[in-house]
């Protein structure tokens, strides 16, 4: 099971080209940001469809309003690096999956954000589209600022995830491909399989769980609903 986390697809028409492209890559899912209705969807008989959401907002109580709101009706729910405060009220809470790095940003991780988000089983989300489509200096800065972040992330235990962060059906990548940019970044190659593919897949498992109607808080699980007297 090979899932990206992060596809940027902006026009419903383009599902069906972005699943057929994932699926001749070795892929069985991709998480979408805005258009899927649903947590999950099943497309073909090898491919899922994921709901996500970005959550943008420049105080805690904004961004918590929107967490309340869509948590069990979305799949992932990421937050970007942003102010210290968001960002370390985000890697605290546990209904956030993902903080994302921002190539566009001068926001980095910061080591004490990786230690809460260790904690929180909440990871870096490195995005690759950004850095195979700059150059020169810009790609110079961009890897810097990626090598950087999954530095400090592994340091404090904090898991980083790799995505493609694609905006069309080419610039999906397979896992393997994928994990080829996680070595650059200075991982080892094991660690770049499982950014890749392990990782995205264990928090996918770990939110099937919570969409569950048995699911109350992480750890506790309704066993039997007895009936009313």
């Amino acid at each position: 099971m090979s899932v990206d986390l992060g596809v940027l697809v902006s026009d419903a028409t383009e599902i069906d080209s972005f699943s057929g492209m994932a699926s001749k890559l070795g892929l069985t899912g991709i998480a979408v940001v805005g258009l899927p209705t649903d947590p999950f969807k099943t497309l073909t008989e090898n491919m899922m469809l994921y709901s996500r959401v970005i959550l943008h907002g420049k105080s805690i109580n904004s961004v918590r309003k929107q967490i309340d709101k869509i948590r069990r009706k979305t799949m992932i729910v990421s937050v970007p690096l942003k102010s210290i405060e968001v960002t370390n009220w985000a890697a605290e809470d546990k209904r956030v999956d993902l903080l994302t790095v921002d190539p566009t940003q001068e926001n980095r991780l910061r080591d004490t954000t990786a230690r809460l988000a260790s904690i929180s089983n909440t990871s870096l989300e490195i995005q690759i589209a950004p850095l195979l489509k700059s150059s020169g200096l810009n790609r110079s800065k961009i890897l810097k600022l990626y090598r950087e972040s999954v530095t400090t992330a592994m340091d404090a235990g904090m898991d980083v995830v790799l995505t493609s962060g694609a905006i069309h059906p080419m610039g999906l990548r397979s896992s393997v491909a994928i994990a080829h940019i996680g070595v650059l970044l200075g991982m080892d190659r094991s660690y770049a399989d499982s950014a890749a593919s392990d990782f995205p897949k264990s928090i996918i498992e770990r939110n099937m769980r919570k969409l569950q109607s048995s699911f109350v808080s992480s750890g506790v699980e309704i066993i039997h609903k007895g009936e009313e007297q």
